[in-house]
C-alpha cells in the first residue's frame, strides 16, 4: 500500500469556499493523542509514520493577570511550485495523495473537497477494503469526518451526522477532474477513463506541458477515444485528455470551429485532470475541541423554515468566517483550541395535546392559523402545568444526552477541561434557565400559600357568645401553619431534588431574542439593588449571562433593570458590527444614558408645526402615508378628524422606527430611590445595531430569526469564548507582511 510520509511541507489551504463549513488545518499534535481520530478510539494506518511530533507538553502558555495569551502566530510558510520527481513524472496508478475525497454539500448541492487528513482517512480505509481486500466479509467501520461531526460508510458512499438526524450526504471518490473548476467526474465515467488511461499511457513520462502548447509540432492527434452515451473523451497524449459533450449545440460549435480553422479541443471541449491540483496532507487536520456550544432552538422548530440543524449551520458558517478573518491564531499549526456548535432539538418528538388543537382550528386562514399555531402555542403549552414538566425533561434528556455522546467521541475533552456554553433562542432561553436554576411553579403556591395564611379574622369583630370559639380557631390555625411550613420545607427540596439536572457545568449562557425577564417579572422576581446576579441565576449555576436581542424583535426583552430600577434609563450596550475598525473590550465601553427631557415631552411644538415636520419626514423617507396626510389635511378640516390622523401618523412612525424612541420621562425628586449609585457587576443587555435602511414593519417580522446568520452574533459570542485571540486591523496588517 503507498502510504504517504507526512514530511515538513508547507500547510495547504482548507479547500473550502466561504460558502461552506470550513475546516481548520493543522498538525496532528494539536492536544490529543496521536491515536485517536476526532474523538474514535480507533488506530489508523495514517499513525504510523511519525512519532516525533510536536506534543502539547512541547508548548507552555504563558498569563498575564489570570488572562490567557493567545500562542505566538508563526510566519506563514512559503508557497513553492510543485515539481515533479522523476518517480512522479511516471504514469502509474495515483497515490493517495493525489486522490481526494467529495461530499455533496445539502445546501448549495455542490462537491466539495474533505480536507486533507479526513481524505486520506477514507483513501485508506477504501484501499484496504476493495484494492487489498483485507477485511473480507466483516463490517466495515465508519470514518469520522468534517471536524467529528459526520462519519462516512466507505461502502455505501454515504456521509451520515453523528449528533442529529438529517439525511446522509452522497461522498464520491475524486480520480479525474474538470482542469478549471477542479470539480470531479462521475464515478461511472472516471472507472473507464482511468481504466483506459493506464492501459495506453502505463510508463510513459508526463510532461509538465501540454503538448498542444507546442506550436512548433503542429496540432496532436487524437491518439485514442472512449466514447460514452452523451459525451467521449480524446487523448492526445498523455497530459491533453479532454471530454466532449454529444449534444446537438455542442456538435455544432465544433463543426463551425473546426471549420474556421480552430482545434477541436478550443471550441467544446473540456480540458480534464488527473490527481487533485492539491495533495492531501495529514498535518491538514482541525484542531482539538476546546469549547462546545449547545444551540438550542425556540419557538416554531415544528415548522421547517425554522429547522434548528440548518439555523445552527448557519452560526457555526458564521464563526468560521469570523475565526478565519479574525481571529486567525485559532488557525495556526500551534493552536490547541476551536469550538464547535451542536444543535439540540427538543420539540418535534412532542406530541403534547394529541393533535386536539390542530382538530380546533378553523378552516378559515388556515395557513395563517397553521404559522400561529407552530410558534405561538409553545409559549402556551410551557405555561400549562400540563406540559410544562414534559417540555423541561425532554430539553434536559436531550442536552445531557448530546455531551454523553460527545464525550464518548471525544474522550480528551473533558481530561484538557473543555467548556461548555448555551446559545439558547427565544422560549429555549426560558426553558434552560428553568433547567440551570432548577425553578418550579410550586414556588409560586408556597408564596400564595403563606399569604392566604396570614389572612386570619379579626378576634375582636367576634361576638362574646364566639369568642371561646375564635380562640380555638387561632391556635388550630397557629398549628396548621407550624405543621405546613414544615410539609412545604419538605416539598420543595424534593422538588429541587427532582428536578432535571445537567451532567455538566455551564460557563456561558447567551439568551438571544429572549423573553426570559418578562417570564422572570411574573413570577415576582424584582429589582434587588446590589448589582448581582444570584438572586435570578447562581454563580454556580452558570459563570456569565448574556442578553443578546435586536431592537425591533417584538419577543426580546431587556433583563438590566429587573435588577436594578435605574438601568431602564441606561442604555443597552452596542454589539460591534465585524466589520468594524476598532472594537474596543466590552468591558472598557462607558454606560451612556438616554437623554431625559421634562414631563411634558420637553419643547413644545405646535400641532401645526410638528404636523408638518413629520410629515415632511414620512414624505420623504417613504412618500406613504405623509402624502395620504397630506390629501386629507384640508382647511376647512374638524379638529378631532386632524388629531386622530396627527394620533394615527404617530403610531405608524413609532412602528416603522422612523422616530427616535420615546423620551425617558425624568424622575421627579422625591421619588429616587436608594440605588442610583449601585452598578451591574457585568452588562448583561447587548443590543444589535440596526441597519439605516431596514423597515419597522419587515424588521418585526423577520428579526427575531436574524441571529443566526448575523456576523455581528457571531463575533460575539467567539469574543467572549476566545477573549485573548481576537486581533485588530493593524495587528492583521503586521502578521500578513511576516
Amino acid at each position: 500500500m503507498d502510504y504517504p510520509a507526512p514530511g515538513d511541507l508547507p500547510r495547504l489551504s482548507y479547500g473550502y469556499d466561504d460558502e461552506h463549513e470550513r475546516e481548520y488545518a493543522s498538525p496532528t499534535s494539536r492536544g490529543y493523542p496521536h491515536h485517536v481520530q476526532y474523538g474514535s478510539n480507533r488506530a489508523s494506518p495514517v499513525h504510523q509514520f511519525r512519532e516525533d511530533q510536536v506534543t502539547t507538553h512541547d508548548f507552555v502558555e504563558k498569563t498575564e493577570n489570570g488572562k490567557r495569551i493567545p500562542p505566538p502566530r508563526p510566519p506563514p510558510p512559503r508557497q513553492k511550485k510543485r515539481t515533479f520527481t522523476e518517480e512522479e513524472k511516471i504514469t502509474k496508478e495515483l497515490t493517495a495523495q493525489q486522490i481526494r475525497w467529495f461530499y455533496r454539500d445539502d445546501r448549495t448541492k455542490k462537491w466539495c473537497p474533505f480536507i486533507g487528513y479526513d481524505s486520506l482517512q477514507l483513501e485508506f480505509k477504501y484501499r484496504k477494503v476493495y484494492v487489498h481486500g483485507e477485511l473480507g466479509e466483516a463490517v466495515v467501520d465508519r470514518i469520522v469526518v468534517r471536524g467529528g461531526l459526520y462519519e462516512v460508510d466507505i461502502t455505501e458512499k454515504k456521509c451520515y451526522t453523528i449528533y442529529w438526524t438529517a439525511e446522509p450526504a452522497h461522498v464520491m471518490r475524486g480520480v479525474w477532474y474538470y482542469s478549471n473548476t477542479s470539480e470531479p467526474l462521475d464515478d461511472d465515467l472516471v472507472r473507464e477513463i482511468e481504466r483506459k488511461h493506464l492501459s495506453h499511457f502505463r510508463g510513459q513520462k508526463i510532461s509538465q506541458m501540454s503538448e498542444l502548447q507546442d506550436a512548433s509540432k503542429g496540432p496532436k492527434p487524437v491518439i485514442c477515444s472512449l466514447h460514452f452515451k452523451d459525451c467521449h473523451v480524446d487523448w492526445n497524449s498523455v497530459n491533453d485528455v479532454f471530454l466532449y459533450s454529444e449534444s446537438a449545440s455542442s456538435r455544432l460549435a465544433r463543426s463551425i470551429g473546426q471549420s474556421l480553422g480552430f482545434s477541436k479541443a478550443s471550441t467544446s471541449g473540456y480540458r480534464l485532470q488527473r490527481g487533485y491540483p492539491k495533495e492531501a496532507r495529514l498535518e491538514d487536520k482541525p484542531p482539538p475541541i476546546s469549547h462546545l456550544v449547545l444551540v438550542v432552538h425556540g419557538v416554531g422548530q415544528t415548522m421547517e423554515a425554522s429547522n434548528i440543524t440548518r439555523s445552527c449551520s448557519d452560526l457555526r458558517r458564521g464563526a468560521n468566517k469570523i475565526i478565519e478573518k479574525l481571529f486567525p491564531d485559532l488557525t495556526s499549526i500551534v493552536s490547541t483550541d476551536r469550538v464547535e456548535f451542536l444543535p439540540v432539538e427538543w420539540r418535534s418528538s412532542l406530541f403534547l395535546d394529541g393533535g386536539l388543537i390542530d382538530g380546533l382550528t378553523p378552516n378559515r386562514l388556515k395557513n395563517l392559523r397553521a404559522v400561529l399555531n407552530s410558534t405561538g402555542l409553545d409559549l402556551l403549552y410551557y405555561q400549562s402545568p400540563l406540559y410544562r414538566s414534559e417540555i423541561l425533561k425532554k430539553l434536559q434528556e436531550e442536552l445531557n444526552r448530546l455531551y454523553n455522546l460527545f464525550c464518548h467521541r471525544n474522550p480528551w475533552f473533558e481530561a484538557n477541561n473543555g467548556k461548555v456554553s448555551i446559545f439558547a433562542h427565544s422560549l429555549g432561553s426560558v426553558i434552560t434557565y428553568d433547567i440551570l436554576t432548577g425553578w418550579n411553579p410550586i414556588h409560586l403556591y408556597d408564596q400564595y400559600l403563606s399569604h392566604e395564611q396570614g389572612q386570619h379574622p379579626d378576634l375582636e369583630t367576634v361576638g362574646p357568645a364566639h369568642k371561646e370559639l375564635a380562640v380555638k380557631l387561632a391556635k388550630a390555625r397557629k398549628r396548621v401553619v407550624e405543621l405546613e411550613e414544615k410539609l412545604l420545607a419538605t416539598n420543595q427540596i424534593a422538588a429541587y431534588e427532582n428536578a432535571p439536572k445537567l451532567i455538566f457545568k455551564v460557563e456561558n449562557l447567551f439568551c438571544v431574542g429572549s423573553p426570559l425577564s418578562v417570564f422572570l417579572g411574573m413570577r415576582g422576581i424584582r429589582p434587588h439593588g446590589n448589582g448581582s446576579i444570584d438572586h435570578i441565576l447562581p454563580h454556580g449555576a452558570c459563570k456569565r449571562l448574556f442578553n443578546i436581542y435586536h431592537p425591533s424583535d417584538p419577543v426580546a426583552y431587556r433583563i438590566e433593570p429587573l435588577l436594578l430600577k435605574h438601568y431602564t434609563t441606561i442604555m443597552p450596550l452596542q454589539i460591534h458590527r465585524w466589520e468594524s475598525s476598532k472594537q474596543v473590550p466590552y468591558d472598557q465601553i462607558q454606560a451612556k444614558v438616554y437623554p431625559k427631557v421634562l414631563k411634558n415631552g420637553g419643547k413644545e411644538m405646535s400641532p401645526k408645526s410638528n404636523m408638518s415636520d413629520t410629515s415632511s419626514r414620512r414624505s420623504s423617507s417613504s412618500g406613504g402615508f405623509g402624502s395620504i396626510m397630506a390629501r386629507w389635511s384640508k382647511p376647512d378640516e374638524k379638529p378631532a378628524e386632524r388629531e386622530a390622523l396627527e394620533d394615527l401618523e404617530k403610531v405608524l412612525m413609532r412602528i416603522e422606527n422612523m422616530e427616535p424612541p420615546p423620551p425617558i420621562v425624568e424622575t421627579p425628586e422625591d421619588d429616587t430611590h436608594e440605588f442610583d449609585h449601585v452598578e451591574l457587576e457585568h452588562r448583561l443587555d447587548f443590543e444589535l445595531k440596526e441597519s439605516n435602511f431596514s423597515n419597522g414593519y419587515i424588521s418585526a417580522l423577520t428579526s427575531h430569526t436574524s441571529y443566526w446568520g448575523s456576523l455581528d452574533v457571531a463575533l460575539f459570542v467567539l469574543y467572549h469564548l476566545y477573549p485573548g485571540y481576537l486581533r485588530t486591523k493593524e495587528e492583521l496588517k503586521a502578521m500578513s507582511k511576516m
